[in-house]
């Protein structure tokens, strides 16, 4: 791979959010839009990608693959919560609000609004068949550790689960993973919609995300080193780390970079939503996301340039 190409394709996606920064200065977005955008991504875009995906020629091989994937990220997934435990402890961040957001970021990445249009557009679909594990995995613990993590009133592990298997983007890994082991093809009438729309995905996400970046103060948040101290863990230690675990394993080079770029992304947008739900103060949230975000845009070609010259 050249070593340009994510460089290239992370200053195209940033371009698009200053696109959407622009759109929101001039409040051609406003803030119930892009809440709705975010809804329209998440609940209709991502799930028409994640079923194309699996469009593809069916083998045992790609079949077991996919399952070591998945449950190699489920193993990260462990890792990276037990660690942003011990790295962000009451010790070190006194605050309990700050210390639940500094955790929540070092454990989950923006992989489906920019981690999928990253990986679609440097590897293809075949590198977001490799992408739907990470998924899977992010969307199970999210909506059970995650969530948990911000909320006063405690669910019951039973009930999380069930909003992680109900949500659309895993009913269309499980519909894709059919449409996979069986070789049904969509008849136009159904496919092509679903291409024009899963098409979406690279810009919408990216105007969205650049619509957040907006609410930073950068002459004042710019100092903020807890907030650094986050953006430092979650866009280049646990990248770095995972590189160095992915590098071991016997796994294909695309599954492999695939899972690093998922990983490599940077704060998730939901830690302000969690926020909200949960009465934070939504102001250091989204100043973490939002400096993570800008972030990126140096550390994810760095990692991806890493990872390339060391032969990932």
């Amino acid at each position: 791979m050249s070593l340009l190409l994510p460089t290239k394709q992370v200053v195209i996606m940033f371009i698009l959010m200053i696109v959407g920064w622009i759109c929101y200065q001039v409040k051609f977005l406003h803030e119930q839009t892009v809440k709705d955008l975010s809804k329209v991504l998440l609940y209709v875009v991502s799930p028409c990608l994640i079923i194309n995906s699996f469009r593809q020629s069916f083998s045992a091989a790609r079949l077991l693959q996919f399952g070591l994937v998945f449950l190699l990220v489920i193993a990260l997934f462990i890792f990276k919560i037990i660690t942003s435990e011990f790295i962000f402890g009451k010790n070190l961040v006194k605050d309990r609000q700050k210390r639940t957001v500094l955790r929540y970021a070092g454990t989950y990445t923006n992989a489906g609004f920019m981690g999928v249009p990253l990986v679609q557009a440097i590897l293809g679909t075949k590198g977001v068949f490799f992408a739907v594990p990470y998924l899977i995995a992010y969307n199970i613990f999210m909506w059970t550790h995650g969530i948990r993590m911000f909320t006063q009133k405690k669910q019951s592990f039973r009930e999380s689960f069930r909003q992680a298997v109900i949500n659309p983007n895993i009913i269309a890994a499980v519909i894709g993973m059919i449409l996979f082991i069986t070789q049904v093809k969509l008849p136009d009438v159904v496919s092509d919609p679903m291409n024009y729309i899963a098409n979406l995905n690279t810009p919408l996400s990216m105007i969205v995300i650049g619509t957040n970046l907006g609410s930073i103060n950068l002459k004042a948040d710019w100092q903020d080193k807890l907030a650094w101290s986050g953006v430092f863990v979650r866009n280049l230690f646990f990248p770095i780390v995972i590189l160095g675990i992915l590098y071991a394993l016997p796994l294909p080079a695309i599954a492999k970079m695939t899972t690093l770029i998922m990983a490599t992304c940077p704060v998730a947008g939901v830690v302000v939503l969690f926020s909200l739900l949960s009465n934070f103060d939504v102001k250091f949230p989204t100043k973490l996301m939002c400096l993570s975000t800008l972030g990126a845009i140096i550390t994810i070609p760095l990692v991806i340039c890493l990872a390339t010259l060391i032969g990932l």
